[in-house]
């Protein structure tokens, strides 16, 4: 009889071990799901390869001055070759809000109004900035850069004429957007205007994008569709 009440206190402490384990094991994974949400689905290893950067908070891009359209159309070309040199945080902030920033606000369509149009209003495409210390991932509406991959990956991510590029834009698609190339198009126009308009040189080019996926730890939902370097003319 004693036995058998033992068994039976055992079980039942077994058992109620065993649904605390649960929840618990069940909370850890939420919030692990959540952190992945919030840092970028397609991230497969980016919170621990980024672990050592800080987001950049850049500052308010400058939406006036410039040269006029119709000069900063004369004067684009494609040139590649850099001088090894950062950008100040102001330009870097200007050349990306042009690129595919926040330009106004929305209240009639969903989304966010931006500086380059898109297919059916997806704004899916992401830039993601490779700069000497690290590559970071773009966030228009908040105008921050967010830690992606740790490390100069210049030269592993551009040809040799833009190693040294003070940024190189990775434009990243949703596997499924049918229309994420002419939307890249529209981008990579902008960064293309705001250089001549700066007086830097620009390149767009094609990548190897399985292995420049794998470096920027993407997932198989999402793809590398082309590059862009930025920088100073060589001296």
């Amino acid at each position: 009889m004693l036995t058998l009440i033992l068994r039976g206190v055992i079980m039942r402490i077994s058992s109620r071990f065993v649904v605390r384990s649960a929840g618990l094991v069940l909370g850890i994974v939420v919030l692990t799901a959540g952190a992945m949400f919030w840092s970028g689905v397609h991230r497969s290893s980016a919170p621990v390869l980024a672990a050592e950067l800080q987001p950049i908070q850049l500052p308010k891009p400058a939406t006036t001055g410039g040269m006029p359209l119709m000069q900063a159309l004369s004067a684009r070309q494609t040139t590649r070759a850099f001088l090894d040199k950062p950008l100040p945080l102001q330009t870097l902030s200007d050349l990306l809000w042009a690129a595919f920033g926040v330009n106004r606000p929305r209240n009639v369509h969903p989304g966010l109004g931006r500086t380059a149009p898109s297919a059916r209003n997806t704004q899916d495409i992401q830039l993601d900035v490779v700069l000497a210390d690290g590559v970071y991932l773009y966030d228009a509406e908040q105008n921050v850069l967010r830690p992606v991959v740790a490390g100069d990956l210049r030269a592993a991510i551009s040809p040799a004429p833009a190693a040294h590029a003070a940024i190189t834009i990775v434009y990243v698609a949703p596997a499924r957007d049918d229309y994420a190339q002419v939307d890249c198009g529209f981008i990579a126009q902008n960064v293309y205007l705001f250089a001549s308009s700066d007086g830097l040189n620009a390149w767009f080019y094609t990548v190897h994008a399985q292995d420049v996926a794998a470096k920027l730890g993407l997932g198989a939902d999402h793809v590398v569709l082309y590059a862009q370097s930025v920088g100073y003319p060589p001296q």
